[in-house]
């Protein structure tokens, strides 16, 4: 497989993360980083001694599936993981746990014609990554199901409603399309999620308050996950 530049490139690791401030931890261990510039930015190098690539996508879905689709064509990995923060819908998450998507439900989408049908699901097979973690004595893992559409969840009203139809654990605005895209490309993918807030009315302030201590959760988590099983 070619890279845009044309040059053949294999990976242990390819991230896609939504927001600059999300990836930033991240990069900041990245040694040898190199930046690969086309129609999008890559990330490259050298994390605990494992070759990674790492894209930014954006918010949405279809921006998180593109750059899903951009990664997987050029900078193909091993293994490819998405990770950001997540708006609490279970009333047991507390902020800084991690959720990790056993399927991921694409709860915006309503089919009504010519027939009312369910939201797409898509499943993540996580046996052996549950094998890997099993020693991780970090932030809680919370293993089930992940919400994902294009809408923000602000209101206590609407994250009852949504917990009632679906029981996931998190809402947020990607994890759907990074999953659709590494399931029609049979390429092995996990995500992961971080609780910033409670998806209500004061989710903004809570955000901006959690966001850096629960990614860097996140990222003790990965680097468990890279040097316990090479």
């Amino acid at each position: 497989m070619q890279s845009p530049q044309g040059a053949k490139l294999s990976f242990d690791f390819g991230f896609v993360i939504p927001l600059q401030a999300e990836a930033r931890p991240l990069l900041d261990t990245l040694k040898n980083r190199k930046h690969r510039d086309g129609s999008r930015t890559i990330y490259t190098g050298l994390f605990h001694n494992k070759k990674v690539s790492l894209i930014i996508s954006g918010c949405g879905k279809i921006k998180s599936a593109s750059a899903t689709q951009y990664l997987i064509d050029g900078y193909p990995a091993r293994t490819y993981i998405h990770y950001g923060t997540a708006g609490a819908l279970s009333d047991k998450l507390n902020i800084g746990d991690i959720v990790i998507a056993t399927q991921v439900i694409e709860h915006d989408v309503v089919e009504l014609f010519p027939k009312k049908v369910p939201p797409p699901v898509h499943k993540i097979f996580t046996e052996r990554l549950k094998r890997q973690l099993k020693g991780f004595h970090g932030s809680p893992l919370v293993w089930g199901s992940i919400l994902s559409g294009d809408e923000d969840i602000i209101t206590a009203k609407r994250k009852k409603e949504l917990y009632q139809q679906h029981k996931g654990f998190s809402v947020d605005c990607e994890s759907a399309g990074f999953a659709l895209t590494c399931q029609l490309n049979h390429a092995q993918g996990y995500v992961f999620r971080g609780i910033s807030d409670h998806a209500y009315e004061h989710t903004s302030s809570e955000y901006e308050k959690n966001r850096k201590v629960t990614i860097d959760n996140m990222v003790k988590l990965f680097i468990y996950l890279v040097i316990s099983h090479p």
